[in-house]
Formats: C-alpha cells, structure tokens, sequence
C-alpha cells in the first residue's frame, strides 16, 4: 500500500475513534427540545398563532387612535427561541442562562416580525414584557437589534419590579402611563394593552387570581398562546409514571392479589377509590397541584388533585371556610392519607373530606 493510502486509512481511524469518543459523552435530548428543535409542526403551530394573530389585530384597532394602544409580548419562547440553550441538555442555572444570553444568538420565531412591524404600521406601540432580569437589558436588546426586530420598548425584571414574576404591576404600569423603568428621555403614555402574546399563562393575566375557566373566551380574542413543551411552571412538581391508571378506567379489572404491596390494611389508592362511588373509603395518595380558591378571592371548596389531569383522577375535596384545615398548600407534593365518601361532580370523582382529622400527610 502506498504512504498515501496510508495516511488516508490512520486519518480515518483517528476520525471514528474520536467521533465515538464524542458519541459515548453525550446525551439523548428529550422530545420536548427535539419537537422545538426539528418539528416542522412547532413552526406551523407559532405560524398559525401570529397569523391568526395578526387578522384579529387589525379588527380590534381599525377604530382606536394611533399611539393610544399597544400589543404586549414576552421575548423567551414567544418572539426569540432559546432551544439551543435547551439543547446543552445542562439543568438551569442562572451563570448558565446569562451566559446563553450574553452570546445575543437567539434567532425570532416565526411570525414574530411580522406581527410586530405590522403593530407598528397600524399606529400600536411593541412593547416586550420580559422576566430577564435587569443585568440582561444591554444583551437582550443587542440580541434584538442583531434579528432586526421591531419594537419600542423593553421592559425587565428589575428596579421596582424586580419581584414582578407575574408581569402584574407592570401590564397595570403601562396601562395607567406610569411605568418606572424607561430610558432616559423616553416617556410612554397610558396606553390601552389591545393584545397579549406569550408561552406561559402569567404572560397574558393574573395566573395566581384566573384560571382557564375564568379567561378562555379571550384567547382567539386578545390572548396568543404559544407553545413550549420545555420549560414552565406545570412542571412543578414533577409527575411519575403510574401503569394503574389505565387499569383505573377500563370497566372491569383484575382485583389486587393478597401479594400486591398495600399502603396498610383497608387502605386504597386514588385509581381503586374511582370504582367505590357512594362508598365510604380510605385512600392514601400523592397531592400533585393544589386549587385554593380562597387565596384567589374567591369562594368554594380547595381542590387537592392526584392527577394534573383533575378530570381523570381522583380530586380530594376539603371545605375550608373557617380555616380548620390551614394552609391547603401544605398537602402539595406529599402523600396523604384521606377518609371519606366518593361522589361525582360533572362527571369527575371526588372524595369529600367532613374534617380536618380525616386527612394526614403520611410522607414528606
């Protein structure tokens, strides 16, 4: 063999061996950051919601004034893409997000501009409502002057409204014309907010007082939805396989062998209480979201839930007007041991706790 054919043969092998060496250090991404990543689905899906967007814009503003109004957006997941930060497959920290933002890289989503620019032309002002934090601002709009998009004002997490998570106090800024954190020089009317757009709920309203309930007419109205599969605040705390959930529903099953682990004696799960309606039962279970709906102004019993599917699983139901149960968020994320009767309310099962003794967190 020729030194040429040899070189070209050793070349080879340094090359396999090293991309071996890089395959066995990495590690498979999730579906969530592959579907952003390499769906042509997540496209259509924030193409159709801008497009769509942008038809109701210019019914809701054809009689309002120009400079009166604007359309508020968030930036992360909603007008700019950080799935290259996801695709480090690193959990979050804060040096490592400030480092992702520092690079200024993140590319718009599709539709953003056009939505935008198209706000501008028809007399709105682009605000971008954001929960970076202040120390991100230069970054952030170098990041927006390299994509070449168009905006007016960028409001942070910072100054007065560092502790601002739910964007309240700064939608309600900009509505009554005194937000607190503008450049110098730049001043901004009250304006009216005539559309919200964002990939998590507290972009659009007050998430700690509204539920879906509550706003659902709005979207395809005011609200745009983006969707983000990676990150937010559904997924806390996390949720954990339960092959019994299917056995749960079906119509007839299998009943538990004397062998099969139990809590304690005469004690059931959340997925065998869904079959004692009428009866008086004893479950022992995982509170997965907790609904108080006294600590959102209003009345009616706390919701503690086994499934974040509150339709599908078992929903323990405590009425708490007086107090004697305490902080209902205590149950959230421990497993509970509950005693009462299993009814039905529009079609979901519940169990009605009578007192504050029927129900003890068992684990931490």
């Amino acid at each position: 063999m020729k030194k040429s054919s040899l070189f070209v043969v050793s070349l080879l092998a340094v090359s396999i061996t090293l991309s071996s060496a890089g395959f066995a250090g990495r590690k498979q991404l999730g579906n969530d950051v592959v579907w952003v990543k390499r769906s042509a689905t997540y496209k259509c899906c924030v193409q159709q919601a801008y497009l769509n967007g942008m038809n109701r814009l210019r019914d809701l503003v054809k009689d309002k004034k120009p400079g009166t109004w604007c359309v508020v957006l968030d930036a992360d997941e909603t007008v700019i893409s950080n799935v290259i930060y996801q695709m480090a497959g690193l959990a979050y920290s804060k040096k490592s997000w400030n480092d992702w933002c520092k690079q200024a890289a993140a590319p718009a989503l599709p539709g953003a501009k056009e939505f935008c620019a198209l706000a501008q032309e028809l007399g709105g002002k682009v605000i971008i409502l954001t929960n970076r934090q202040g120390d991100l601002k230069e970054v952030t709009e170098k990041n927006l002057r390299k994509i070449d998009f168009p905006y007016d004002i960028l409001l942070l997490r910072e100054g007065p409204y560092a502790k601002d998570r739910t964007k309240v106090m700064r939608r309600e800024a900009i509505r009554k014309g005194t937000v607190k954190t503008l450049p110098a020089g730049v001043k901004l009317p009250p304006l009216e907010i005539a559309m919200l757009a964002g990939d998590q709920t507290h972009d659009l309203y007050d998430s700690y007082k509204l539920n879906f309930e509550d706003i659902k007419e709005r979207f395809g109205r005011d609200f745009i939805i983006l969707p983000n599969p990676m990150y937010g605040d559904w997924a806390s705390p996390p949720m954990y396989a339960d092959p019994g959930i299917i056995r749960a529903r079906l119509p007839s099953r299998k009943k538990p062998s004397s062998g099969d682990a139990r809590p304690a004696p005469g004690v059931i799960s959340w997925q065998e209480a869904m079959d004692k309606v009428g009866e008086n039962v004893v479950v022992e279970t995982e509170i997965v979201s907790v609904y108080d709906p006294a600590s959102r102004g209003k009345g009616g019993p706390v919701k503690l839930n086994t499934s974040r599917d509150w339709n599908e699983g078992l929903t323990i139901i405590l009425f708490n007007k007086d107090g004697s149960f305490g902080d209902p968020d205590r149950f959230n994320g421990k497993k509970v041991r509950a005693s009462g009767k299993i009814g039905t309310y529009h079609d979901a099962v519940q169990l009605t706790i009578g007192a504050p003794d029927d129900i003890e967190i068992v684990e931490e």
